[in-house]
């Protein structure tokens, strides 16, 4: 099994897709939303909002999946994390490869934050406290967002910043990338457009080269000056880690909202 194999690491991928869409489906039952709100020109450039209140902080959270995989829909569970905080949170959906190129995901990606900031009076949020947030692939389009436009902050859960590894595994079927392509795409090898700072996390039951994505981003940007920290998640895989989000007393969920706020 390769190690950034994150669904060949799992006995049963099948039990956390279900949880999903079914703590998903319970959110967008139990919060207000906007739903399906376009950011861009294309089918796939749409996002969710849940309102914490007029003024609270915004964090733009972007899925995982390899970019090949899932959508927005089943991580609306986030509302029930972090609203009752006072975080507002947008969901945001983006084109798929391969029929979608990375780059012009990672355009999308950005086109998302920099929808949110011209229309924040819309989101009732501070165009000062807006962070970007995601889970895996989800991780690596919230740290080139910050490359792109200024955030307050940046939290990556298990995310990929290194995309020569990834290069190299089987996730090129669909990527399609050469050398160069990743490096350009790789968000450890750029620093920030402004300040801001960086929390990223693995669980430390995730593969060494898991935990190493994370080490890369938070290496580089600590020589950037970018206040970075790491910290692992004890007894989460790579898709556990993503319940933690579900409990606004959980020590993770606390800490990324305390990085937005």
């Amino acid at each position: 099994m390769h190690p950034l194999d994150a669904v060949g690491a799992v006995p049963d991928i099948g039990i956390y897709n279900d949880r999903f869409v079914r703590e998903s489906a319970l959110a967008r039952d139990e919060f207000t939303m906007q739903a399906d709100i376009a950011y861009g020109d294309s089918p796939a450039e749409t996002l969710d909002f849940f309102p914490a209140g007029a003024g609270a902080p915004l964090g733009i959270f972007f899925h995982g999946g390899y970019w090949a995989r899932r959508d927005k829909n089943e991580f609306s569970y986030l509302a029930r994390g972090f609203v009752p905080l006072g975080i507002s949170i947008v969901s945001v959906n983006y084109g798929l490869a391969p029929a979608t190129p990375l780059r012009e995901i990672v355009a999308q990606a950005r086109r998302a934050v920099r929808f949110c900031r011209a229309n924040h009076e819309r989101f009732a949020a501070d165009p000062a406290r807006m962070s970007v947030f995601g889970h895996s692939a989800g991780g690596h389009l919230a740290t080139m967002c910050a490359i792109d436009s200024p955030v307050h902050a940046v939290a990556s859960i298990s995310g990929l910043h290194d995309l020569e590894p990834v290069r190299a595994s089987f996730a090129n079927d669909w990527l399609h990338l050469d050398r160069a392509e990743a490096a350009d795409l790789s968000p450890a090898s750029h620093a920030p457009v402004a300040g801001c700072r960086l929390f990223a996390t693995a669980g430390s039951n995730e593969s060494d080269a898991f935990k190493a994505q994370s080490h890369a981003i938070v290496d580089a940007w600590s020589k950037d000056g970018i206040p970075a920290e790491y910290e692992e998640s004890p007894g989460d895989d790579h898709f556990s880690i993503c319940f933690r989000l579900l409990d606004p007393g959980d020590h993770l969920t606390g800490k990324i909202a305390a990085l937005l706020r």
